[in-house]
């Protein structure tokens, strides 16, 4: 009943709004206490139409109506109650049955006790040491066998954020409801966790219409940490456990990591990374150009209706005037930026033309590539922003993450006191952790992943928010990994 009653307002106050829209303005016919209220709704009416044009005022409160109407009628009235997070982007990956050849077997029981937290700690980057051959890693690329990369629901390719390896969880956490052997990948977007049978498989490439980037490859090693029993019921005081127990083991982080300043030296990798950058805002907006000319276009049509209406008062044509001119003014505004951009590009992709990333900069190019910044910043900064390093400093960290989890060949350009200092500093992720189990769960599922802000990963997200990939322990005794679920919530 209350949602009818609902549905009944919402009609009636689109209704009036829409009506009023119309007939306005009616102050000119008003007097006594109703010219003031009046002169007021005109007032609204007037900048509706100018954020909407004449047709869109009319339209817009009824269809917002009608979509609150479906939302009134479709959700249940929970007023009151505490919602569960809800799974972000999109629905959970539902893959095909596995064949038996694929499978990994559930846990030992569904009935185990709460495991105890797992943090999965980055491993120190040393230059002896094969860094692309360890069994349990975050970033880069998976190693998922014969098993197909997985698909969301629209069949777009997810991207891969961690592979761990299950019997390195069985040594470090023995009591882990987990299997003994094998891996399990975990995939973001509307989120995956994919089985992978024990075996050398190399890594996997992706498909063709791959359209992600890919995150630093860096190996992790799991460690459960010793918290008083029995785990406190507190997600918070558990956090606090964990927290007191890193700050034993590993320098708390002083901030994001930051190259040396001032800049004096910048690698090739910096400049083609400038340059894949700039092509991709320059995609970007050439998107952004249609729909602002889309604007314009339908504000000028705006104008032209009311000019032929006879019944379009004076107050109505000049606001009309004014959002053709706002709207043309912020195309044109547009437009030279774009033009801008793609000189910018098209002269740093022949800037960068066959060149091998690990070389440095001379003192000529080091130069041309500072202009480039400062010429963006000046003519094309609001199309960039969202899509490139702003400056040499943040280009040159780009770069030393880059050196610190790439090839060798990467790797010898970093000094001995700069890798001393990240792997001394830099191990451990931001204001939360990377890490597995760890608290009861408010709804008696298990936390099979938790990943954490973390710009040494390139997750750049905010620092409050957490993925965690959880199942339910029925469903983890059978090892029903299609059930897992996935959202991005605060932590």
């Amino acid at each position: 009943m209350k949602r009818w009653i609902a549905v009944a307002m919402i009609v009636t106050l689109a209704g009036l709004v829409s009506g009023y829209v119309i007939d306005a303005p009616l102050a000119p016919a008003a007097d006594g206490s109703w010219l003031e209220t009046a002169r007021f709704l005109d007032g609204g009416a007037a900048g509706l139409v100018a954020l909407l044009g004449y047709k869109g005022a009319v339209a817009g409160p009824l269809v917002l109506g009608a979509l609150l109407c479906l939302m009134a009628l479709a959700l249940p009235l929970r007023l009151g109650r505490h919602q569960s997070p809800t799974p972000l982007p999109g629905p959970v990956w539902r893959p095909e049955p596995l064949a038996e050849e694929h499978r990994i077997g559930g846990s030992q029981t569904a009935d185990a006790p709460m495991p105890r937290p797992v943090v999965l700690v980055r491993k120190p980057r040393q230059r002896t040491r094969d860094w692309f051959d360890d069994p349990s890693w975050l970033g880069g690329l998976p190693r998922l066998g014969d098993i197909p990369w997985p698909r969301g629901r629209d069949g777009t390719a997810l991207p891969f954020a961690a592979q761990i390896d299950l019997a390195e969880i069985a040594r470090a956490c023995p009591e882990a409801p987990l299997p003994r052997t094998g891996s399990l990948a975990f995939f973001l977007g509307s989120g995956a966790v994919v089985p992978v049978p024990a075996g050398n498989h190399d890594f996997t490439s992706p498909p063709e219409d791959f359209g992600h980037g890919f995150f630093p490859f860096w190996p992790v090693e799991p460690s459960a940490v010793d918290v008083p029993e029995p785990l406190p019921g507190s997600e918070g005081t558990a956090a606090q456990a964990i927290a007191a127990w890193l700050e034993h083991r590993y320098p708390p982080r002083d901030g994001p990591l930051a190259a040396a300043e001032p800049v004096e030296r910048i690698w090739w990798h910096g400049a083609l990374h400038l340059a894949d950058c700039y092509r991709l805002a320059l995609h970007e907006a050439s998107r952004l150009t249609g729909r602002r000319k889309a604007r314009t276009s339908d504000a000028r049509e705006d104008l032209e209706l009311l000019g032929a209406d006879p019944a379009a008062t004076p107050l109505l044509l000049e606001t009309a005037q004014r959002a053709l001119d706002r709207e043309d003014a912020r195309l044109r505004e547009h437009k030279a930026q774009y033009d801008a951009l793609a000189q910018v590009s098209a002269a740093m992709d022949y800037f960068t033309e066959e060149r091998e990333p690990w070389g440095v900069l001379t003192r000529e190019e080091f130069a041309v590539l500072r202009d480039v910044l400062a010429h963006v910043d000046r003519d094309c900064a609001d199309l960039v922003r969202a899509y490139a390093p702003r400056d040499l400093s943040e280009l040159a960290t780009f770069t030393l993450r880059a050196m610190i989890s790439g090839p060798p060949e990467a790797l010898a350009h970093v000094g001995d006191a700069e890798l001393a200092r990240i792997n001394a500093g830099y191990r451990l992720a931001g204001r939360h952790q990377h890490g597995m189990f760890g608290h009861p769960d408010r709804r008696a599922e298990v936390l099979l992943l938790q990943l954490a802000q973390d710009d040494m990963m390139e997750w750049n997200w905010d620092g409050s928010r957490l993925y965690r990939f959880r199942i339910s322990p029925a469903d983890l005794a059978q090892g029903r990994w299609d059930r897992v679920s996935l959202t991005f919530e605060t932590g």
